[in-house]
């Protein structure tokens, strides 16, 4: 039987899983280092489950400690320490099956975004799920107006990424 913990945590995941993998998958180099990336951010979301002082809405308290937990991790990616499992019969979440053609053009915008600097790297990977700037905001530390700011600049960067002959 699960405790009140347990239950918070996996309606969390169920909540929260595909839209963390995505921004693993925007700092991760590859499938296997975003589902390393995805298990250490449970591993920290459940081990601050009990911190969580509700100062602002559980889904930024989420995504803060995945935008942190990514930054430390990008920066050590080499070095792979043992994860402690998680709880029983939770498996890692994969993006949704695609067609061929959708999963390349996929594949190239997480290659694209994977070549921005680390905060863009999150602002685009939250700006594809749809989040708004306010969280955005919040998750990067950054201002809202400067959120916008950085969009545009994104953005721009990767359409030139893209398509490099302008069409």
């Amino acid at each position: 039987m699960k405790n009140s913990k347990e239950l918070e945590f996996e309606n969390l995941y169920n909540t929260h899983k595909d839209k963390l993998f995505r921004l693993c998958l925007g700092f991760a180099r590859d499938s296997s280092v975003a589902h390393d990336l995805f298990q250490e951010i449970l591993l920290k979301i459940w081990s601050h489950l009990d911190s969580f002082r509700n100062e602002s809405s559980i889904s930024t308290w989420i995504y803060r400690i995945a935008y942190n937990t990514a930054i430390t991790f990008s920066a050590k990616e080499n070095n792979h320490p043992d994860h402690t499992e998680l709880i029983n019969g939770m498996e890692l979440a994969d993006p949704e099956s695609n067609s061929l053609e959708m999963e390349f053009q996929l594949k190239k915008l997480y290659e694209a975004i994977n070549s921005l600097p680390e905060t863009d790297r999150v602002i685009a990977t939250l700006l594809l799920e749809n989040t708004r700037y306010k969280t955005i905001a919040e998750v990067t530390g950054i201002s809202e107006n400067y959120v916008a700011v950085k969009i545009n600049r994104i953005k721009s960067s990767l359409m030139k990424t893209l398509n490099p002959n302008g069409k």
